[in-house]
Order: C-alpha cells, then sequence, then structure tokens
C-alpha cells in the first residue's frame, strides 16, 4: 500500500512539472498571486492563534482554526457517509452535495489527516481556478485584465472560503474550466464540467442553464449534438437524488434540509429585503452579525448590477448564470452566503477587471475597501463563533411574519431519516454554517 502510495505522489508531481512547463507568463502572474494570498493567510493565522484563546487556554493549534462551521461537517460527511448507523444521522446533512467529500476522501488516502485534505483540495482546486479566470479575463473580456481580475477576487471579502476545507475552490475550478471549454466550443467538454460542478453546489445547474444559452447563441447546426452532452453530464447528480429517496422516502429531501437549517424557501423578494434589512440595521442582533447582513445587502446590489451590466453588454449567457444566481439567493426568507456566491461568479471578477483598467480609480477604491473587510471575515471565521444568530433567528423571523415550518415538522417530512441530533467523536453536534 505504502509503494502504491509513493508511485502516486511520484507520478502526480511529475503531471504538476509537466504542466508547469505549458503556462504562459499570464497563467503565472495569476498563481503568484494564488501563492502570495495564499502566504498571508497562513501568516494571519499566528495572531489569530492568540486572539481567540482566553487567558487560561494556550493559543489554539493552526490546524484548529480551519475546523470550523461547514469545514467540520463536510469532513464528517466524507467519513462516515450521510446516513450512518445508530445515533449519527444529522437532518440538515443532505444539503451539502456529494462532490467535495468525495474529492476529499480521496485525497485523504495520501494525506492522512481530514483537516489537512481539505485545505489541500482548496489550495489546488484554487490555483485552477484563478489560472482559467485569467485566460477568461484576458481572452474574452479584455487584454491585460486577467491579473487584476484574479487579484480581486483573491482578497474580496469572502476570499476565505477559497482556502478553507470549503466546496468553493473546487467548484469554481470546474464551472470556470467549462466556461473556458465553451467559449472554445468543446461543447460535451463544457457539459461535462458543469455537471461534475452540479454535484459540487446547486449553483452548478445555472452554468448548466448558461452554457445551454452559449449553445443556442452559437452551435449552428451542432445545437442537438451539443444538447446532448447534457444527458451523462448530468446523471452524477441524478444519482444523488435517487439515493436521498431511497434513504428518506422524499424525493424533496435536500430541499428540506435546507428549510431545517437555514430557513430557505421561496419568499417574495421585497419581504427578503425587508428581513435582511431589519437584521442589519434593527438592532436585532449583535453588532457583529449585524455587520454580516450588512455586507449580504451590498453583496446583493453589487450582483443585481453585475446582471444589469451584462445584460447591457449583451453578454446573455453569463447574465443568465449571474442571475439566477442572485435571483436564487435574493428571494429566500433573507440574504444568507451572498458573498461566498460571489466568489463563484466569475463574470463579476472579469468585469470589475475591465473597469478598474479602464479606471484606475475604481480598482484602488476597492482594494482599500475590500482588503480590511477580507480579513476581519477571516478572522472571524477562523474564531469559530457566532453567537447570537441561532438563537434569536426564530424570534426574528416571527416579528417580521417570515417564520416557516418548526424544526420537528420539517424532520418529519423525512419519512425514513431518523432526526436525532448525531454528535461527533467530540461529543458535540457540529455547528451549521452561519449566513456568511
Amino acid at each position: 500500500m505504502s509503494l502504491n502510495c509513493q508511485a502516486t505522489k511520484t507520478a502526480l508531481i511529475a503531471r504538476l512539472v509537466r504542466l508547469a512547463n505549458n503556462l504562459s507568463p499570464a497563467d503565472r502572474a495569476a498563481l503568484g498571486i494564488w501563492l502570495a494570498t495564499r502566504a498571508a493567510l497562513a501568516a494571519l493565522t499566528w495572531p489569530a492563534a492568540f486572539m481567540f484563546a482566553t487567558s487560561a487556554q494556550s493559543p489554539r493549534s493552526w490546524l484548529a482554526l480551519w475546523q470550523n462551521w461547514d469545514a467540520r461537517i463536510l469532513i464528517d460527511i466524507a467519513q462516515h457517509g450521510y446516513f450512518a448507523s445508530g445515533d449519527r444521522i444529522f437532518p440538515t446533512q443532505i444539503a451539502f452535495f456529494p462532490g467535495f467529500p468525495i474529492v476529499l476522501a480521496s485525497v485523504h488516502i495520501l494525506v492522512r489527516q481530514w483537516t489537512v485534505s481539505g485545505l489541500v483540495v482548496s489550495f489546488v482546486a484554487g490555483a485552477v481556478a484563478v489560472v482559467a479566470l485569467s485566460r477568461i479575463a484576458e481572452g474574452y473580456y479584455l487584454a491585460g485584465a486577467g491579473r487584476k481580475a484574479v487579484l480581486y477576487l483573491v482578497v474580496s471579502p469572502a476570499a476565505v472560503f477559497l482556502a478553507a476545507g470549503y466546496s468553493e475552490a473546487l467548484f469554481l475550478a470546474l464551472a470556470t474550466t467549462s466556461w473556458l471549454a465553451s467559449m472554445r466550443s468543446r461543447w460535451a467538454l463544457a457539459a461535462l464540467l458543469a455537471g461534475l460542478a452540479s454535484v459540487v453546489r446547486i449553483n452548478g445547474l445555472f452554468l448548466c442553464a448558461a452554457i445551454a444559452v452559449e449553445i443556442l447563441r452559437r452551435a449552428d447546426r451542432k445545437r442537438m449534438r451539443a444538447f446532448a452532452a447534457f444527458i451523462p453530464a448530468l446523471v452524477p447528480l441524478a444519482c444523488f437524488e435517487i439515493y436521498l429517496w431511497l434513504n428518506t422516502g422524499n424525493w424533496l429531501a435536500w430541499q428540506h434540509a435546507e428549510e431545517i437549517g437555514w430557513q430557505r424557501r421561496f419568499t417574495n423578494p421585497v419581504d427578503t429585503l425587508t428581513a435582511t434589512w431589519h437584521a442589519a440595521f434593527g438592532h436585532e442582533f449583535t453588532a457583529r452579525v449585524a455587520f454580516v447582513f450588512q455586507l449580504e445587502i451590498v453583496a446583493v446590489a453589487v450582483g443585481v448590477a453585475a446582471t444589469a451590466a451584462l445584460l447591457r453588454c449583451r453578454r446573455w449567457a453569463e447574465a443568465t448564470y449571474v442571475g439566477l444566481t442572485v435571483a436564487a439567493l435574493a428571494t429566500s426568507v433573507w440574504y444568507q452566503s451572498v458573498p461566498r456566491a460571489l466568489l463563484l461568479l466569475w463574470p463579476i471578477w472579469c468585469g470589475l477587471a475591465v473597469l478598474a483598467t479602464r479606471r484606475r480609480w475604481v480598482g484602488q477604491l476597492y482594494l482599500a475597501v475590500s482588503v480590511p473587510i477580507s480579513v476581519s471575515i477571516a478572522l472571524l471565521f477562523m474564531s469559530g463563533s457566532w453567537a447570537g444568530l441561532r438563537s434569536t433567528f426564530p424570534t426574528c423571523l416571527r416579528r417580521h411574519s417570515l417564520a416557516g415550518p418548526s424544526r420537528p415538522a420539517m424532520q418529519g417530512r423525512c419519512r425514513r431519516q431518523r432526526p436525532a441530533g448525531r454528535t461527533g467523536r467530540s461529543g458535540r453536534r457540529p455547528a451549521v454554517s452561519p449566513a456568511m
């Protein structure tokens, strides 16, 4: 077994060397920005380890800073699956798609530590994503915009989630390479990568819709053959849906898990904005939580503006992808995880790079505002605390007449899924991620 692992590692290193030799100067610049910002995040963990330790504690370990929120749940899925025996059932686990846990478990064969495995997946996938983003910006937006697009992405407010053991970096790698393939009229490859992205995050379906729009716009005689590529591409997602049905007896198990854990259900967008506005400015929560909801409002405004700009520029496919993503998040109970979703919308970063190339002050202003916020969110993630949000969530919803079904009622919809709280090795229930 050890000989096989060593041979695999050697083959991977040789493959990486060959890939490095084929990189263009723009690709190397993108990778340089990626590596520099990863080093900056690693340096940030040193003060964070001391800042979040009480006087009675020793500094937290480096790995402990990255074992927070969704990272813990994704590791648990990779270790034990969705429906383990005994008391290990956790109703909201099935809201997480299996793509990242599968890759995580595969990397764990070589990297024998779960948190490090998650960091490795995000590090490698992020490197692929920034190279693809640079190529998209350089080739299909504006020459010279690639470096700026990458820089603006990696210092965005929610950029820490590209480094943590989250699914964002893996999804972005698949999404950007899929889009590159579609730009080169390689429709089968584009559909395959978009289908794989759909097994990582639900946003992959929006990407499939964007590629379909691009096929309608450009495929001509090969249109039907191009559309046929989506059939095998979406088989893995269909298999996951069947798997959930076999274990829960409910075709809507994924949607119900979203409602249980995050109160995500279709809501009038005006009511959604009202609830988020009260959460951000109505003194419902602590200042730290209110600040995050303020970022959510700004992120939705950015997404709406980007969609309008793409429509004006007649970039119909990109507008479809960005617009569907923003619409889905802006019609929930309140805005949740929108800054994280913006990480996945490469047209925003390409467009910002184009705008900053033409008006330098735009890029300077963006960096001046975004970098401090990015550092603050990174420290908030490393602290692992989210005091006040979960306990006051139902109260705030009832106050605005937005409360959905109760947790026991929602759990009852999954007939075969046992609702008992699952505990990990530490005996504590894994924390559900916050809005950010």
